[in-house]
């Protein structure tokens, strides 16, 4: 078992030369994420304001003070460097694909994950995964995937952060409910993107069919797969409705995308998702 999970391991860390090429690929052809502005130690002028008794004489900005009967400062701008956190879905499941044509939902997480990651970084932000220090910089991008690797499935969201959590959902409701108010508790927002397989969402199969769970999990065999398709399809719409629910009351606004589509749209959805805490 334990050299099992260490191929997988190795598998996996085989895998992120491509997946950075891909988030880069992908976030060339992605909008930007610009810091949030505000008064501090920098170098561009912002602003005028009244000075105020606290400020003392020294920061009067006495050229512009002449100019009238009242006594200004002169704010600058600073770049307010927040984090974005990240947590991917470490069960053997998210790691599948239906089609060797297709990438696992693991890696279109991944891409997706860090070429938002480095629109972020590009407009001064810091980014991390959930459970490890996060990063600003260059190399914060492929530290990020580093970190990724080694996932902290419980890890406890910091206070007043931004969380974009990754996964099917397919965890039960209340899981995520929990996670979500500890999330709010903390002060944290963020958004929720849903990835599933084509298969996942079409149940195309027909016939005698095992269903094999990941990880060796259990499976169950059923004999004429075509019939249970709509109990399904319906059975998946209800758990994504109150997946979607739990989020909106959080304040973590959910987002769906398929792995047979193109990467680009999921993350310009995600970007405008996010888009308030980074403006």
């Amino acid at each position: 078992m334990k050299d099992a999970a260490r191929l997988d391991a190795l598998a996996l860390a085989g895998d992120l030369p491509g997946v950075l090429l891909d988030a880069k690929r992908l976030a060339a052809s992605a909008p930007g994420v610009h810091g949030r502005r505000r008064a501090g130690q920098g170098e561009d002028f912002w602003q005028y304001r009244d000075h105020r008794a606290e400020d003392g004489a020294r920061m009067v900005d006495w050229r512009r003070s002449a100019r009238g009967d009242r006594f200004y400062v002169r704010e600058r701008e600073r770049e307010a460097a927040q984090t974005a956190w990240f947590w991917i879905d470490p069960d053997a499941g998210f790691n599948w694909s239906s089609s060797a044509q297709r990438p696992t939902k693991l890696y279109r997480a991944r891409t997706i994950a860090l070429a938002l990651a480095i629109l972020l970084t590009r407009g001064g932000e810091r980014v991390g995964a959930l459970g490890h220090a996060p990063r600003a910089g260059a190399r914060a991008v492929d530290r990020l995937a580093h970190d990724f690797l080694q996932p902290v499935r419980d890890a406890d969201a910091p206070t007043n952060s931004c969380v974009v959590f990754i996964s099917d959902f397919y965890a039960p409701v209340e899981t995520w409910r929990d996670r979500l108010r500890a999330c709010a508790s903390a002060g944290a927002t963020g958004a929720l993107m849903m990835i599933a397989d084509p298969a996942e969402e079409d149940f195309p199969f027909q016939g005698r069919t095992l269903f094999r769970a990941p990880g060796g999990r259990g499976e169950v065999l059923i004999g004429r797969a075509e019939v249970a398709q709509a109990t399904y399809a319906e059975r998946l719409e209800g758990h994504r409705r109150a997946i979607r629910a739990v989020g909106a009351e959080f304040n973590f606004p959910a987002l769906l995308h398929r792995t047979d589509h193109g990467a680009s749209p999921a993350l310009a959805m995600l970007i405008a998702l996010i888009s308030e805490r980074f403006a």
